[in-house]
């Protein structure tokens, strides 16, 4: 069977930035398994799979349009601490924010003693990323996986060895938001199987947020 639309594509994967370094891979988690055409995973990288079937190896090299965007200076936006509430601002916290974009998962890059620096750019917005991939296997999709848009494996939905689980923000698959990337385009950061909370960022101040794969 070739990789298609409503099959479940299970593979190995090494990403790799323009300077060769490794920025996340499958190796000790086992196969990622995505429900082909149904963005699981950035839209470079499925149609570099296309019609590929289980032994298959190939190096798909993807462009930004075609992964996390350009970066934009559009994205960054400064707010007030008080904000916040009473919650605690510091570098490095994300949290989940309507934009005018849509939601956004948004990154504290800077705080002073008035205001935070918040990044709505994917971490590798404006990289180029190459995938060397291997297709494990390649099956059809259950008519449970087809309406709920994802596969279903052991260990929950999102199942083992989910793209992002290195350190990549977001995760190397997803296209925006859930980082181990097997399950959504947008959520949560940090991952659907993620233990990492999100607060939401709202004018009225910051609230718990949660992770989960989109159905």
């Amino acid at each position: 069977m070739r990789v298609s639309k409503e099959t479940v594509v299970g593979i190995e994967y090494t990403l790799k930035d323009d300077k060769g370094n490794v920025l996340d891979t499958s190796a000790g988690h086992g196969p990622m398994e995505y429900l082909h055409g149904a963005s699981n995973i950035i839209p470079g990288l499925e149609q570099g799979l296309e019609g590929l079937t289980a032994g298959d190896t190939k190096v798909v090299v993807v462009q930004p349009a075609d992964a996390y965007g350009e970066y934009s200076d559009k994205l960054i936006q400064r707010v007030p601490l008080d904000r916040f509430g009473e919650n605690k601002v510091e570098i490095g916290m994300r949290f989940h924010a309507e934009t005018n974009l849509g939601m956004r998962v948004l990154v504290i890059r800077h705080v002073d003693d008035k205001e935070a620096v918040l990044d709505g750019n994917h971490e590798l917005a404006g990289k180029t990323l190459t995938f060397d991939v291997k297709v494990i296997s390649v099956r059809a999709a259950e008519l449970t996986e087809l309406a709920h848009g994802h596969p279903h494996q052991e260990g929950g939905c999102c199942g083992g060895g989910g793209c992002g689980s290195g350190e990549s923000e977001g995760g190397c698959c997803s296209s925006e938001g859930s980082a181990g990337g097997c399950c959504s385009t947008e959520g949560s950061e940090g991952g659907c199987c993620s233990e990492e909370p999100a607060a939401q960022a709202k004018q009225g101040g910051c609230g718990n947020g949660g992770c989960g794969c989109s159905a």
